[in-house]
């Protein structure tokens, strides 16, 4: 089908926009305007919304191999719209759609990780990584097909569902800019990989309350840089406001002594140097920035 011309590539037939003639071409067997009727009876578009039309003639479409009726198929046995909620199903449709090619990319993936999701919070964790390994393995470097913010914040969660915490936060990076909850995610990932000056930059950068899942890391971050406050990161001496020496780079280590500060920056299997520079580059990403407010 040609978008511009609104007119089919094979046989020129057309439906001008036209719901009695996108009817009859729909009838006609015509996968593209099947796919065109089922989204006016999604939306509503010149015909009563309904779900349930939109489902049947989805199902006429993807029979004849049109990837995005498939998908569209994918996205409503996902969400129960027009049919029972079934993500047996719902994954079927969306890996059908990954083999009958072209389609959106980015659409592919956020279905696939929105599945993954929800296999995740209805205790199927097997089904879930399987929704990860079908992206791994679509024939696309997701990093460039995943553009839409949406998709990569749903990409972060499955990675962090999966216990991939380094993935995870590459993409809550990604989609940090967009959504209100990548900031307090991106905590959660630095303080699983023991990596506290970075959970403490994330967690300045996080607006509104925590979500549910966040909450409990939110307390244990702020309490575990209380107590770095309390003594010397290497010899554990105690540090008041006048023995106190505050790392310039990630303003989170705390030392009595340049000596000790000196050992801590030095000594590999900390990791402190990595992560300094890790803040550093994160501030002038980010520079002073708020995360979106969730209202």
């Amino acid at each position: 089908f040609d978008s511009v011309s609104g007119r089919c590539l094979l046989c020129r037939a057309t439906t001008s926009g036209n719901i009695g003639l996108m009817k009859k071409q729909a009838k006609k067997g015509h996968a593209w305007c099947q796919v065109q009727l089922a989204q006016r009876y999604r939306c509503g578009k010149s015909v009563a919304i309904s779900p349930f039309e939109a489902v049947r003639w989805c199902r006429k479409a993807a029979a004849k191999g049109h990837p995005a009726a498939m998908l569209n198929l994918s996205v409503s046995f996902r969400l129960g719209d027009g049919c029972s909620r079934d993500l047996a199903e719902a994954r079927v449709w969306a890996q059908k759609a990954v083999i009958a090619g072209g389609h959106v990319e980015d659409e592919i993936i956020s279905q696939l990780s929105l599945i993954g999701l929800e296999y995740y919070d209805s205790g199927k964790r097997d089904e879930g990584l399987s929704m990860l390994s079908a992206i791994l393995e679509m024939d696309v470097d997701v990093e460039k097909a995943a553009t839409k913010w949406t998709t990569q914040y749903s990409l972060a969660c499955l990675h962090r569902h999966v216990g991939d915490d380094s993935s995870a936060l590459k993409w809550f990076t990604k989609s940090s800019l967009q959504h209100a909850d990548a900031a307090y995610g991106g905590m959660d990932c630095c303080w699983r990989l023991q990596r506290v000056a970075e959970a403490k930059l994330w967690l300045s950068f996080a607006s509104g309350a925590p979500p549910e899942d966040s909450a409990d890391h939110v307390s244990s971050v702020q309490e575990h840089l209380r107590n770095l406050r309390q003594a010397c990161m290497i010899c554990s001496a105690p540090l008041n406001s006048t023995t106190r020496k505050l790392c310039k780079g990630c303003k989170t280590y705390c030392y009595c002594s340049v000596d000790c500060q000196k050992r801590h920056w030095n000594r590999s299997e900390d990791g402190h140097r990595d992560e300094c520079k890790r803040v550093t580059e994160l501030k002038k990403q980010f520079g002073d920035m708020k995360m979106p407010s969730k209202e």
